[in-house]
């Protein structure tokens, strides 16, 4: 809702897509980007803060995180925001559904297979566009 509605949202996207346009038409790019890192700050220190407040805090905490997130947006499809949402959601079932059938220990490996299983059937992702290169 929020890309999708509000001013700053579609600012966002309208900078992220071309940020020369974007200035042409009347947008502070520089602002917009000041903003976008600004939330993307707070969330990753709001998410920090829950991972140590439920972990021992220790330097390599967010190691196996980095790997399934790592899954969920490369499955999802690169360059596309609702790629990586539908990718987190994905992900985050399997790897919950797995601990029935594999140790909980190895629920990481089981995330990392399916992205390799369905980037082999679709390479681009689940929600990411086909391109030609070259």
């Amino acid at each position: 809702f929020w890309l999708q509605r509000s001013r700053i949202g579609k600012a966002t996207r309208a900078v992220s897509d071309n940020p020369a346009l974007a200035s042409a038409t009347g947008i502070d790019v520089e602002r917009v980007i000041s903003v976008v890192w600004i939330l993307g700050a707070g969330l990753a220190a709001f998410a920090g803060i829950y991972l140590g407040s439920t972990q021992d805090v220790t330097w390599n905490m967010g190691q196996r995180l980095l790997l399934v997130m790592f899954a969920a947006v490369t499955l999802g499809g690169l360059g596309t925001i609702y790629g990586a949402i539908v990718g987190a959601l994905v992900v985050g079932m399997f790897v919950q559904l797995s601990t029935l059938f594999i140790p909980t220990e190895m629920k990481t490996v089981g995330a990392l297979f399916l992205m390799i299983i369905i980037l082999l059937v679709r390479p681009q992702g689940i929600l990411g566009r086909r391109e030609r290169v070259g």
